[in-house]
């Protein structure tokens, strides 16, 4: 199915089978600057979580902190423009989106509005009854990892076999940043044949991941950035918009092909508890909007347009790509490298 929105600064397609995307603005020269409606809705359906990893961005701890199915409909359904139509696509998060109660219901009601569902885990719940259930439905699953070696490939050869496409989620940090190469070196490549991609996601210091293991500039860092344009890694390789500004400015990807933070631009994040925000890393709570209390469109169409005026053109380098980077995270300067 393809999803399309046109008006005169903005168009977008979508296509629900592939999951490939185009945006233009006033022609095909032309970046628009944010979306009438967002194209990628992130959700996170709870906070509650079994593992207790030391990164957890989010505190996640065996709370019980699900949402209901309820208020998840309730979400796809303020989502639902009468113009627009709904999100493109949605993040599923938490906590552990698969110890929800209701995920799989949340999984097929997500479906049947023709959005596309994908979805982070740790991979520990995983089996063949899950697979079978989500196999049509899914656009792709992530799988969160530090460490390549304690990748359980039974999971990976389940969701091969069940046709789904799968992630690794790489959390890029200075002690990962060795292993890191290495995936670029190919090292790793027999580990990898079956996956899709590996998405690197910048480590921030938030929830129980603190400041120590953040990226510096420094030559171990370089050293992995100086790879990115010869990757010999066997699956495709990809950044999270944080990571962006460093490949505009250390690399030689084509920026036409890469966005930076689209967070309250083209997407969005919705909590468990039905807070709106720029992004799931939002520090201020005066960017957080409660769905019971202002619609949809009243929060992306007004309450996000101040933010997003503020978030234009404030890069502090002399990058020639200043314009186009956006500056970088607003949360965490440090992750900010290229500043240095």
């Amino acid at each position: 199915m393809k999803i399309r929105r046109h008006n005169d600064s903005y168009n977008f397609i979508g296509d629900t089978e592939t999951g490939v995307t185009f945006r233009w603005g006033k022609s095909f020269k032309d970046n628009p600057l944010f979306a009438p409606h967002p194209e990628l809705a992130d959700i996170s359906i709870s906070n509650h979580c079994s593992k207790a990893c030391s990164f957890c961005y989010r505190n996640s701890t065996k709370n019980n902190s699900f949402i209901t199915l309820e208020e998840y409909n309730y979400i796809l359904e303020s989502l639902q423009h009468p113009e627009w139509g709904n999100v493109f696509q949605i993040a599923i998060g938490g906590g552990e989106p698969l110890e929800h109660p209701d995920f799989i219901e949340i999984i097929n009601t997500t479906h049947s509005r023709n959005i596309v569902p994908n979805f982070t885990t740790n991979g520990d719940l995983i089996d063949n009854t899950i697979a079978e259930e989500i196999a049509s439905k899914i656009g792709a699953i992530a799988i969160s990892c530090q460490n390549i070696e304690e990748l359980d490939s039974t999971k990976i050869d389940i969701l091969f076999e069940h046709g789904i496409k799968t992630n690794i989620h790489f959390l890029l940090n200075s002690d990962t940043l060795q292993q890191a190469i290495d995936i670029l070196k190919g090292k790793y490549n027999e580990s990898l044949t079956k996956i899709n991609a590996i998405i690197f996601l910048t480590y921030k210091p938030c929830g129980r991941a603190d400041e120590s293991k953040t990226l510096s500039l420094n030559d171990v860092f370089l050293s992995f950035v100086n790879l990115i344009d010869d990757s010999q890694c066997c699956s495709k390789v990809g950044f999270d918009a944080c990571f962006v500004p460093n490949l505009m400015r250390y690399t030689k990807v084509n920026i036409d092909y890469i966005d930076p933070c689209e967070c309250a631009f083209f997407s969005v994040y919705i909590d468990e508890k039905m807070n709106v925000k720029p992004c799931s890393f939002t520090t201020d709570e005066s960017e957080s909007f409660n769905l019971k209390e202002y619609s949809f469109e009243e929060i992306w169409d007004t309450k996000f347009k101040d933010i997003r005026e503020t978030r234009i053109n404030n890069c502090k380098s002399n990058c020639k790509f200043k314009v186009e980077c956006r500056g970088g995270c607003p949360y965490f300067k440090k992750l900010n490298i290229c500043y240095s």
